[in-house]
């Protein structure tokens, strides 16, 4: 994803994103292979932004996650939000894979669900107080993206839904009341794929929903933000 021969390593942690309603965890699923919650290395960039690798007979996946700070999309104060960026290249044939992010350790009080907008799939989570939301991109922007071939293969153009209504094995999965996964083709050697999963919340203003429009972010612009020096 980016060089790593001056990024100096860390410790190797789960990648977790603790927010005041739970904590946002991840999963990676290569064909039937669940890869473990741990990295096999980390290195943290100068701007403290960290990247993960794991190492599977099949592929490398990458992660770059970091806190980064977007202005809001109304001109208001921004708020905080975190970006993780996957990348998945295959080394061999990988027959399917899966990516999902959990609002975990959920408060009694915290309800949710699907939240999906125009090329946005999300899930949001609230109570009296706070309001999470999670976002990436919907099954129409997966097409999308499959067709221009930069983040997704263009072999993925014609096996993934157009929209989220049409019946298909691939694409957008929601699971209450927190946890959104994306169900993606294999891969064939050397192919990559590139996904974008932000989190951000707030405090809850049913008039401001800033923590949901902070996550519809292109994967570009998080990448900018994540690797920027900030100094």
């Amino acid at each position: 994803m980016l060089p790593t021969d001056q990024l100096a390593q860390a410790d190797r942690r789960p990648a977790v994103i603790d927010t005041p309603l739970g904590t946002v965890a991840f999963s990676v699923t290569l064909g039937s292979d669940v890869l473990p919650a741990g990295p096999d290395t980390v290195w943290r960039l100068p701007n403290g932004s960290h990247l993960h690798r794991w190492r599977h007979r099949g592929a490398t996946v990458d992660l770059l996650i970091g806190s980064i700070e977007v202005p809001a999309w109304d001109g208001g104060a921004p708020v905080p939000m975190w970006a993780a960026i996957w990348q998945v290249q295959a080394k061999s044939g990988v027959s399917g894979l899966v990516v999902s992010a959990e609002l975990t350790d959920l408060p009694a009080d915290a309800y949710g669900g699907e939240d999906s907008g125009e090329c946005l799939a999300a899930v949001s989570v609230q109570n009296d107080h706070f309001t999470v939301s999670i976002g990436g991109p919907d099954a129409e922007l997966l097409a999308m993206q499959a067709a221009d071939a930069r983040l997704m293969p263009y072999s993925w153009a014609h096996l993934l839904p157009a929209d989220e209504h049409e019946t298909s094995e691939y694409g957008v999965r929601y699971t209450d009341p927190a946890r959104i996964a994306w169900h993606l083709p294999g891969l064939a050697t050397t192919e990559v794929a590139r996904l974008c999963i932000a989190t951000a919340w707030c405090p809850r203003d049913d008039d401001r929903p800033a923590a949901w429009f902070a996550v519809d972010i292109p994967l570009d612009t998080a990448y900018h933000h994540l690797t920027v020096d900030r100094s």
